[in-house]
C-alpha cells in the first residue's frame, strides 16, 4: 500500500510539472509574438492622370478629350434638316449622347466651372426632350424657348470652362460653317464705326441746266397813211 502511495505521488509530480512546462511554454509563445505587429496592407495607387489605372483626367486633358466629343455633336447637330418632322427627336438624343460621354469622363481634382457646365448641358438636354414630346406648336415653341435660355447658359459656363467647342451649339441646318439661326446666306459686311467729332461729307450743289429763250418774233410796223391829202412835193 505504500508503494502504491509512493506510485501516485511520482505520477502527480510527473503530470504536475507537464502542466507547469505546458503553461510556461504557451506564456513565452505569446511573449514573443506580442510584440509582432500586422502587416500594414498595401494603399491602392491614385487613380489620378498620372496613377496606376490612369482613370482620372487632370482638367487641361478633361478639357481637350471633351472638345473632342462636343465637337462632332454640334455638327451632327448642324447638320440636321430643320423641316425634318425627325429633327427635333434627332437633336435629343445627339445632345443626350454627348453628356453622357461627358459625364462618363472623370475628373482627378474638382472643377466647379466644369461641373457647373456638365449641370447646364443637361438643363439642355432637358429642355430638347420636352420639344421632342410636344404634342402642338404651343408646346413645342414653348420647349424652344427653354432650349434658347439653357444654350445661353451652357455657353457663357462652357467659355468660363475653357473649352472651345462645348456649349458652341448649332442650330439644325446651321451646318458646321453657319450663320447662326439657321441660316446660310449672305454674310453682312461689318460697317466702320461713325465719328460724331467728324461732320458728315455733304453732296455738292449742282444747278439746274435752264432752258435757252428763243425772243418773241416782232411785227413790222406798217408806214404812216399818206392818203389823207397831204403836200404832194
Amino acid at each position: 500500500m505504500a508503494e502504491m502511495d509512493i506510485y501516485m505521488r511520482r505520477r502527480l509530480v510527473a503530470l504536475g510539472g507537464l502542466v507547469l512546462f505546458f503553461i510556461l511554454f504557451v506564456l513565452l509563445v505569446k511573449s514573443c509574438g506580442g510584440d509582432d505587429e500586422p502587416e500594414p496592407v498595401a494603399e491602392a495607387p491614385p487613380t489620378g492622370a498620372t496613377g496606376a489605372t490612369g482613370g482620372a483626367l487632370a482638367e487641361e486633358d478633361f478639357i481637350l478629350q471633351a472638345d473632342e466629343i462636343c465637337g462632332p455633336a454640334n455638327n451632327a447637330v448642324g447638320s440636321l434638316d430643320p423641316d425634318d418632322p425627325g429633327a427635333a427627336q434627332e437633336e435629343f438624343v445627339i445632345t443626350r449622347d454627348e453628356l453622357s460621354a461627358l459625364e462618363s469622363l472623370e475628373l482627378a481634382e474638382p472643377s466647379p466651372n466644369i461641373e457647373r457646365f456638365i449641370s447646364d448641358l443637361s438643363v439642355v438636354v432637358g429642355a430638347l426632350r420636352a420639344k421632342a414630346k410636344a404634342g402642338d406648336p404651343v408646346a413645342a415653341d414653348a420647349a424652344q424657348l427653354e432650349i434658347d435660355t439653357a444654350e445661353v447658359d451652357a455657353r457663357d459656363s462652357g467659355e468660363r470652362a475653357g473649352f472651345s467647342e462645348c456649349g458652341q451649339f448649332l442650330d439644325a441646318g446651321q451646318g458646321p460653317s453657319g450663320g447662326g439661326g439657321g441660316g446660310g446666306g449672305t454674310p453682312i459686311e461689318p460697317t466702320a464705326p461713325v465719328d460724331p467729332s467728324v461732320p458728315a461729307p455733304t453732296e455738292p450743289v449742282v444747278p439746274a441746266p435752264t432752258e435757252p429763250t428763243t425772243p418773241a418774233p416782232t411785227t413790222p410796223t406798217a408806214p404812216p397813211d399818206d392818203s389823207g391829202g397831204g403836200i404832194t412835193p
